[in-house]
């Protein structure tokens, strides 16, 4: 996202891109919710800062998030979803293993212990080193990193940018799958960039910084 943080702050927006649990140096370290607490710690240091309407952008997982806080805590006024994570609904055969294994060890009261769970990332599946409660939190199917689920929760439309990269696997799922099922709003807009998953917030930085210029003046309503 740095290429859409310099373009976003050269036309004067205040910009905060904390580092979230599903960085490369976190490495999961905390749950799903507990992502969405520093969403929300993030949000409130924008607004300390003097902001008077937030929007949320994300790439990857950091999207999935970002649905999930708007859907459950709200007051955000627009939302930019850059090659949003696949969720775990989509990988159920991948992950039934290692839930069973999960759930299993949580109900034990070895929620909290550290062991190897089964992850995917950009087409390919590998070890993950977390805890059982973490794990669940994170690829639980009827849980909140559902992003169907999560739209369907949304009362009021908000404008929402969506991009989706020519080469990404998660091409093939379409507007359907979960931007159709958001609230309509007016201004809200479903875009392709040619573009693999990693490389979607660099392609769509020019578009994003655009659309949320145009969103920021546009009277609150």
């Amino acid at each position: 996202l740095q290429e859409a943080v310099r373009r976003l702050q050269n036309i004067g927006f205040l910009v905060y891109a904390p580092e979230l649990p599903w960085s490369r140096r976190r490495g999961f370290d905390v749950s799903y919710e507990q992502s969405l607490v520093e969403i929300g710690l993030a949000v409130a240091e924008l607004r300390g800062k003097g902001a008077g309407r937030v929007a949320l952008a994300g790439h990857g997982l950091g999207a999935n998030a970002a649905l999930a806080y708007i859907a459950t805590r709200g007051g955000i006024f627009a939302f930019v979803a850059l090659a949003p994570a696949p969720d775990p609904d989509r990988h159920r055969d991948v992950f039934i293993a290692d839930l069973r294994k999960a759930r299993e060890m949580s109900a034990s009261g070895r929620g909290g212990e550290r062991s190897l769970f089964t992850d995917f990332s950009l087409g390919r599946d590998y070890d993950l080193s977390t805890t059982a409660e973490v794990y669940l939190s994170y690829n639980d199917p009827e849980g909140v990193a559902v992003m169907p689920r999560m739209a369907g929760l949304l009362k009021q439309p908000l404008p929402v940018l969506w991009v989706v990269g020519a080469h990404d696997q998660l091409m093939r799922l379409g507007r359907s799958y979960c931007f159709d099922k958001l609230p309509r709003h007016p201004r809200s807009d479903y875009r392709e960039v040619d573009a693999d998953h990693s490389s979607v917030p660099r392609a769509a930085a020019v578009a994003v910084a655009e659309w949320l210029r145009d969103m920021a003046m546009s009277p609150e309503k």
